[in-house]
């Protein structure tokens, strides 16, 4: 069944991800205000649709997680979007990170219905709250062009995900992708494509740190 289920995902995705691709190219997202910097065409987006869902398929089902993969899956293709809108023009739109949060805890809490376990679902919430806390106090202090509201909106979201495997995953998703920022922006620092006072895009470093997590079982 796990390998139907890839094989399902993945074609699932290649027909997302050409969707999500002519989306993108349309660039309907962009404000007037919006400083557009790359492309609007990203090449990585198709076969993201499809590698990235697969694999978080594939590492939940195989702890058998198979009713939180289904809602891994679709939230996976959104953050493709928002990794590539963010890349664009350096913004999370609340549009739609926004209605992901009450999406999210229906889902949650159906998967708490079906595995019956009521302490993930408390898990998310209390992730969810400590996350949001923190992540405003650091962007009320942190220089604006390190961390926006977007990139705490967003670290929320993974981190109600990640807490249905624990606190340590949630702990270690955020740090990856901490630290994957971190390593991004000096090596744009030292090649001079970006200077101290660009504003530089959090958030796909943000959620390839989750995917490690999930990955890491």
């Amino acid at each position: 069944m796990q390998g139907s289920g890839i094989v399902l995902v993945a074609v699932l995705g290649l027909l997302v991800g050409h969707r999500l691709d002519a989306w993108l190219r349309a660039g309907t997202y962009r404000r007037d205000r919006d400083l557009v910097r790359r492309p609007r065409a990203s090449r990585w987006v198709r076969p993201a649709s499809v590698a990235l869902p697969a694999l978080a398929w594939w590492q939940l089902c195989a702890h058998d997680r198979a009713p939180l993969a289904v809602v891994v899956v679709p939230l996976a293709w959104l953050m493709v979007a928002l990794a590539a809108i963010d890349l664009d023009v350096h913004r999370l739109p609340d549009a739609l990170q926004l209605p992901l949060y009450p999406v999210l805890a229906v889902a949650l809490t159906a998967v708490a219905a079906v595995t019956r376990d009521g302490e993930a679902l408390l898990r998310s919430a209390m992730a969810v709250v400590v996350v949001l806390l923190i992540g405003g106090l650091l962007w009320l202090t942190a220089p604006r062009q390190g961390l926006g509201l977007g990139d705490v909106k967003l670290a929320g979201l993974l981190a109600a995900v990640l807490a249905q495997l624990g606190w340590s995953q949630v702990l270690l998703g955020l740090w990856a992708g901490f630290a994957l920022g971190g390593v991004v922006a000096a090596a744009l620092l030292v090649t001079r494509r970006a200077g101290r006072r660009d504003h530089l895009a959090l958030g796909p470093p943000l959620m390839l740190g989750a995917l490690l997590a999930v990955l890491a079982g």
